[in-house]
Parts: structure tokens; C-alpha cells; sequence
């Protein structure tokens, strides 16, 4: 699942960009502020429809001008295309055809980002652990999707009679049984999958002997009492639901722990440690998704920045056994490079990018 093409015009700082990119390692180098994130963040938005900087589309598009289109061709045979405006309307086309909703760009093209956000998965909230389980679910589960939008559905419509003055309880029984239904079949795919994602995890640390994150243990809560049923979880938590206005108990407040030694990971690793863990997770979620579905598209950020030669050596071995393609941001050529030249074919022959003012080169290879 590899872009073979991609074309994009008035994204952020750069104007019009058309770029045929190689399996393997992509590099994108030049200094601070030439526009080699927007390339990374271009090729998000096909695969999600929105930035991963930013969630208005408006501050995306260049400067004066009307809309921001990004167009790319995949080695699968599709051709992905989105377009937004100004003024908040636009389109999401496969093949030339307009696509219902989002989540079929993601389908598409399963993207894993490194960059310096992707570290907040250790001390940020349980959202952002949960969407990294999710997001593995998906895309090797077909019935995932319509689970958790059924699921959706009746978390709004318990969470709407819950803030209402008088509780027709007839009507909360409904969508009570609703949201049991839709919320075992999420949680079951999501226990199924943990399984897998944790024995991945496990093997990728174990390539650290000498780290304390190879003594990290992976944990999942899915969002209620395991004891208990999940029926008899909301009817004992209705009285303080009601009081709150909201449902605080579900596979929508499931989450991952991360522990050493019975400890919170974050309190023992040192933060160059947490980023090799991200780093894993995020490369087993990857092989789960590479050993159902199709080697995934990995974007990272400034990979020189965020972990050393060692670290970088090490997660270039890991990405290039899972993945179709990496697209990576640098400064330096050869700072940025050097991780992946010494990987097999075709890892070593990196095609590299000079970006300088929202223009991107293509520099002539190796193998030429």
C-alpha cells in the first residue's frame, strides 16, 4: 500500500508540488520551516481527510487562496483525492468517485506518524491510547467500524435522556440494551486484537535488553468493572450518570496501561526510553495490520530529533520489516539517511527530496 504519485497545490507554504515517490525510505530534508511537515501532513489528509496539526481545514490552505487540493496514486491501484475550501465544503474521491465518509480513505492507506505529538501516548489521557487500539482494530477487523458508530449512536442518544429533566425509563432500557449489544461487539474485537498487539509489543522491546523497556508490561481496561456485566455496570452507574449528565462507564472509557514492575511506565522510563516504547507500539500495531490487511505507509517526523543513531538504527530495522514505505522529514541529508542505508534493498537506496521554501527537488539517486 505505497504511493507510487502524489500532487498537491496550496497546502500551507506550498504551492504546487508534484512528487513520484519509491518503496522504501522517501527522505524530505532542508531547514526549519520549508515545508517538509506539510508534505508529511499532506499525505495524512488523504489517508484521513484532515490534518494531523491542526482540525480547521481553513488554516491548512495557503494563504489567498480558495482550497487545498492532494491527490495521490497507490501501488494497490487506487487513486485517493481531497480537496477542501475556504469556505469548510469540499470532497473526498477513490478512483475518481466520491466516497461516503473518511473512514474509506483510511481504509485505503493505513498511515502510522512519528512525530512529537506521537510521544504523548504514555502521559496523555486514555483518548489517545484507546484511538491507537482503535485504530489497529480497524483496520484488521471489517466489522469494527459499524460496531463503534452503532456504539456512538446509542452512547448520544443514553447520554441526551440522561440530561433531560424527567428519565422516561422505558425509553432508557431501549437504548441501555442498544448500547450492550453494539458495546460487546466493540469491546470482544478490541480484547481479540490486544492479544496480538501485546505479544508484538513484547517481541520488539525484547530487542532492548539492556533498557527498562524491555520490562515494560502491556495491560488492557475495557472501561468497566471485569467482574461485572456491562448492563448491570450501567444501571448501577445510572444515579451518578444522571447527576453528571453523561455515561461514565463503557468501552468508550477503555484505555492501555503501560507498566514496569507494577509501576506507571512514565515514571520510570527516561523520556528518550518512552519514545522507543511509542516507537514500538506503534511498529507492532503496524505488523498486525501488515500480517492481515497489507504493509502500512509510516510518516515520521524529524527522526534525527526525537532519538539517537542507536534508537534510530534500531526502529529503521523494525519499520522496514513492516512497512511498504516511510516518508521521513530531516534537516540534514546525511543525518537523515544514514539509518536507512544500512537496511537491504530497497531501504539502502533511499530516494531523497530537497525542500527549501515550499519547493521540493528530487535528488538523483544512488542507483542512477
Amino acid at each position: 500500500m505505497a504511493l507510487t504519485r502524489l500532487a498537491l497545490r496550496h497546502f500551507r507554504n506550498i504551492s504546487a508540488a508534484e512528487l513520484s515517490l519509491c518503496a522504501g525510505a522517501n527522505l524530505f530534508c532542508g531547514p526549519n520551516g520549508s515545508g517538509k511537515t506539510s508534505l508529511l501532513e499532506s499525505v495524512h489528509m488523504l489517508a484521513t481527510g484532515r490534518s494531523f496539526r491542526s482540525r480547521q481545514h481553513k488554516s491548512v490552505i495557503q494563504e489567498e487562496a480558495t482550497g487545498l487540493t492532494v491527490f495521490a496514486q497507490l501501488d494497490s491501484g487506487y487513486s485517493l483525492g481531497v480537496e477542501r475550501l475556504a469556505d469548510g465544503n469540499g470532497r473526498i474521491r477513490i478512483n475518481q468517485a466520491p466516497a461516503e465518509s473518511s473512514s474509506q480513505l483510511a481504509s485505503c492507506l493505513p498511515l502510522q506518524v512519528i512525530d512529537s505529538e506521537s510521544f504523548s501516548a504514555l502521559d496523555g489521557g486514555p483518548g489517545v491510547r484507546r484511538r491507537l487500539l482503535d485504530w489497529t482494530v480497524f483496520h484488521v477487523e471489517h466489522s469494527f467500524a459499524q460496531a463503534w458508530k452503532n456504539y456512538q449512536i446509542a452512547l448520544r442518544q443514553r447520554n441526551a435522556l440522561l440530561r433531560r429533566g424527567k428519565i422516561d425509563a422505558g425509553l432508557l432500557s431501549v437504548w441501555e440494551q442498544r448500547l450492550v449489544e453494539s458495546g460487546l461487539q466493540v469491546d470482544g474485537l478490541r480484547q481479540q486484537l490486544f492479544t496480538e498487539l501485546r505479544g508484538a509489543l513484547l517481541a520488539l522491546t525484547s530487542e532492548l535488553p539492556q533498557s527498562p523497556v524491555s520490562r515494560v508490561e502491556l495491560s488492557y481496561r475495557k472501561g468497566w468493572r471485569k467482574e461485572q456485566e456491562l448492563l448491570a455496570a450501567l444501571q448501577e452507574s445510572r444515579e451518578g450518570d444522571i447527576a453528571q449528565g453523561h455515561t461514565r462507564v463503557g468501552p468508550h472509557r477503555a484505555d492501555l496501561r503501560f507498566t514496569v514492575a507494577g509501576e506507571a511506565a512514565q515514571n520510570i522510563l527516561s523520556r528518550g526510553q518512552q519514545k522507543m516504547l511509542v516507537c514500538a507500539l506503534r511498529t507492532a500495531m503496524a505488523e498486525l495490520v501488515c500480517n492481515h490487511r497489507g504493509r502500512p505507509v509510516f510518516l515520521v517526523d524529524d527522526l534525527p530529533a526525537e532519538l539517537d543513531e542507536t534508537n534510530q538504527q534500531l526502529f529503521a530495522q523494525w519499520v522496514s520489516r513492516c512497512a511498504s514505505q516511510v516518508l521521513v522529514t530531516g534537516i540534514e541529508v546525511e543525518a537523515t539517511s544514514r539509518p536507512w542505508r544500512q537496511l537491504p534493498s530497497p531501504w539502502n537506496n533511499p530516494q531523497v527530496f530537497h525542500v527549501e521554501h515550499g519547493c521540493i527537488s528530487a535528488e538523483p539517486s544512488a542507483a542512477q
